[in-house]
């Protein structure tokens, strides 16, 4: 469809100023590190290969936009092809004087390049603030936007739907027939709102006083967050005693279905056995469910061994080592555990101390990005591609759902070399790429709102880090007195190898055929090939009846488990071998999840509730490589 088209070309115009952005960076730390001597030849040479890098973008700009954008204007057309042209020259004549040992007047072209660069930036800069990914889109238009191959839909049709949990009577904020007057009243009116199972409640008065700390509680402000009061709770029932207090009646609701806030929270009766059960088995290790779920002892010594092990590889990567800038990622990945572990504030009790945990991811994700992508919207919404970001990282690379649409780029995928080198560009794109977009359009992906906007203390995380990635990680090494090669190097080797680690262990967890086509919607394409847990695609009992429209089975059915047994790849995996039980109790630390793991997969079965658990890590990540290469094949 032509909103299709459109969505398209201007995600890859975004693509492009990206592009274009860091070739001018690039270009701009070479004409800084020039040292020039005597001669003013090593001078020389770093303006070549800055003005090599410029030349390379608007070639790459010409063929890129005739390909895959909007037609440029003709003014832009002549303005770049100009521009090249003069380049070009100037290439040739320092080639030229580089070879007969005469050396032109560096400075000045080094004047005109940074005016250039400088020029350039401020326009990349703009262009990416009007980037329209993510913002809404008129009510007359929603019906059809969810009739796209690709849907990103409008933001106020996604972030407070809520089809996990079942209740009684869920009413959308806004249908097609609602006018925008209205639509922007209803919109202020949930500013202050929390939405649980349908219902409305103004928790303001208990922000400060909520026992999991004040960002626990804003997670949910103004989106519906009935995955995260259940999740979040799973170890106690006071919660529904004091949400009772804070109800309020929905806004122009005409219905008869409407009830209090106790008949509002309808039962999940997988998910209540399930945390019965947990609960009994956590005292049975002498782990009390609500003041020991947090890290232990040990694994607080190993999080501050990780910490040190960091701080010192970091300094050798701002060296510009290569070795030490593979150290530095290779531990960012691991300290990426406390972050993770923060981000769902299961290190500690004291809620400081999981907010400033939460910047151990800091070297995978924007640590303000990741709440609301990673804690909020991907696990209240697992595998669904109208609410999961998840599910659309890659969507430029890799096809990893039928619902995208099929791209040539796509064949590509079914070679494992490109999945994994695909992979290599994750850490950009959640560390820098992402956060563009979300400082720009106040959403990811139109999903889910980034409402930390509104608190500008908080809104300063997302720019802060972003700032503090760019020096450290981009920047530093050029600074180290190395050659920009060498530099370069180190910078590339860090952001590959970090986002390598991050894909091989994150996203097998979730990506494949079992996980995405769910036997829950449709039984017959059932094949269960674990000899532990029965034939589902017959079993009809009265318990998986009860299953089916549970969120703790979609959860379980969502996600993978590997390697169980082994402490190397729970350690190496930063416990994500252990996604089923993570997905079921978020808030308990992955040092205890091995403990709870035979009663959920025992329960699981019972209840006819596919439980995969693979062997090793060959196996789970080869399940992933065969779903990538059969969506590859098919055109939708």
């Amino acid at each position: 469809s032509s909103s299709s088209s459109s969505s398209s070309q201007a995600e890859d115009g975004h693509t492009k100023n990206i592009v274009g952005l860091l070739a001018c960076t690039s270009s701009f730390l070479l004409l800084c590190s020039s040292v020039e001597d005597d001669s003013g030849s090593n001078s020389s040479t770093e303006e070549f290969m800055a003005l090599s890098i410029v030349t390379g973008y608007l070639a790459f700009n010409l063929w890129y936009s005739l390909l895959f954008c909007r037609p440029l204007p003709l003014l832009a057309i002549w303005e770049h092809a100009v521009t090249l042209t003069v380049f070009l020259v100037v290439l040739a004549r320092e080639a030229a004087a580089s070879s007969t040992d005469n050396v032109g007047d560096a400075k000045e072209n080094r004047a005109y390049i940074t005016a250039w660069l400088a020029y350039k930036t401020v326009g990349f800069i703009l262009s990416m603030k009007d980037h329209p990914n993510g913002i809404q889109v008129s009510a007359s238009t929603t019906e059809q936007q969810h009739t796209t191959k690709h849907p990103k839909t409008a933001l106020s049709d996604k972030v407070m739907h809520s089809s996990s949990f079942p209740e009684k009577q869920n009413k959308p904020i806004a249908t097609t027939a609602t006018t925008t007057n209205e639509t922007t009243a209803i919109t202020k009116n949930m500013d202050n709102l929390w939405t649980i199972h349908g219902e409305e409640y103004d928790l303001s008065d208990f922000v400060k006083i909520h026992p999991g700390g004040v960002e626990a509680i804003e997670l949910g402000r103004s989106r519906d967050c009935t995955a995260l009061f259940e999740s979040y709770h799973t170890f106690t029932n006071q919660h529904r005693v004091i949400l009772k207090k804070y109800h309020k009646n929905k806004a122009n609701n005409n219905n008869n279905n409407t009830t209090d806030a106790t008949t509002a929270t309808t039962a999940d009766p997988f998910y209540e056995v399930l945390k019965d059960r947990v609960i009994e088995t956590l005292k049975e290790n002498n782990i009390d469910p609500k003041t020991g779920r947090t890290a232990t002892f040990g694994r607080a010594v190993y999080y501050m061994t990780l910490i040190v092990c960091l701080v010192l590889s970091a300094s050798f990567h701002m060296k510009a080592s290569l070795l030490g800038s593979f150290s530095f990622a290779c531990f960012g990945w691991l300290i990426g555990c406390l972050g993770h572990d923060g981000g769902h504030f299961a290190v500690s009790r004291t809620p400081w101390i999981n907010d400033l945990s939460v910047w151990g991811i800091s070297l995978l994700c924007n640590p303000a990005m990741w709440q609301v992508q990673h804690t909020y919207a991907h696990h209240s919404h697992t595998n669904d591609f109208d609410h999961d970001p998840d599910l659309h990282h890659f969507d430029i690379f890799l096809r990893v759902h039928r619902r995208i649409q099929h791209e040539k780029m796509h064949d590509y995928q079914r070679n494992r070399f490109y999945v994994f080198f695909a992979y290599s560009f994750v850490v950009f794109g959640t560390c820098l790429k992402i956060p563009v977009g979300m400082m720009t359009t106040g959403t990811l992906y139109g999903m889910a709102e980034w409402t930390d906007r509104k608190r500008p203390a908080r809104a300063l995380i997302l720019w802060v880090h972003f700032a503090l990635y760019l020096a450290i990680i981009v920047f530093s090494p050029f600074f180290s007195g190395k050659s920009f090669l060498v530099a370069l190097l180190s910078v590339i080797v860090h952001i590959a190898t970090a986002g390598l680690l991050f894909a091989i262990f994150s996203q097998i967890n979730h990506l494949n055929e079992l996980s995405l086509e769910l036997p829950m919607d449709n039984e017959s394409k059932c094949n269960n090939n674990n000899d532990d847990v029965d034939d589902f695609a017959v079993m009809k009992n009265e318990k998986r009846e009860l299953a089916k429209n549970s969120w703790a089975a979609r959860q379980v059915e969502t996600s993978n488990n590997f390697a169980t047994d082994s402490m190397c790849w729970h350690l190496l995996s930063n416990g994500l071998n252990m996604q089923i039980e993570h997905h079921l109790f978020p808030s308990l630390n992955h040092a205890h999840l091995h403990v709870i793991s035979p009663v959920v997969q025992q329960t699981c079965k019972e209840y006819g509730v596919r439980y995969k658990s693979y062997e090793s890590w060959s196996e789970i990540i080869d399940a992933a490589l065969q779903w990538l290469d059969k969506v590859a094949a098919e055109e939708k």
